[in-house]
């Protein structure tokens, strides 16, 4: 499985974002996406035209009947990294308006090669308990 991480296309200064919950596509989140150069705000699915690499990246995801949610891919001080495998926890709780639940996630480094952005980065959004 690793081994497939080496045949990735290059970071092309675009990010594909999408949201799933429950391993099925869900479509209409807002997301924002920040990096050290700027932010954009997408609604899922979306390109995100990020653009040159600029520190951590950071996509926060909301949607009505959802827990917010966040995917961070760490810089790292040293700044390398070949691939990361992402890691998140939910808590809280969200949906209609009441209260706001978070989801994090974070990049873990494999590898030793210059650290780069993903060309896609699917967030996980987790039902809000009523």
């Amino acid at each position: 499985m690793l081994s497939a991480c080496s045949t990735l296309p290059p970071y092309s200064g675009k990010i594909a974002i999408s949201t799933t919950s429950l391993s099925q596509p869900v479509t209409g989140a807002s997301c924002e996406v920040r990096t050290d150069a700027g932010k954009w705000t997408i609604i899922t699915p979306a390109i995100a035209p990020v653009g040159q690499i600029a520190g951590d990246l950071h996509v926060v995801c909301q949607l009505q009947d959802y827990r917010t949610s966040e995917v961070i891919f760490r810089s790292g001080a040293q700044g390398r990294s070949a691939s990361r495998v992402a890691v998140g926890a939910a808590g809280g709780s969200g949906g209609g308006g009441g209260g706001m639940g978070l989801s994090i996630g974070f990049g873990l480094p494999i590898g030793d090669s210059q650290f780069t952005y993903p060309n896609e980065i699917v967030v996980d959004m987790t039902p809000a308990t009523k």
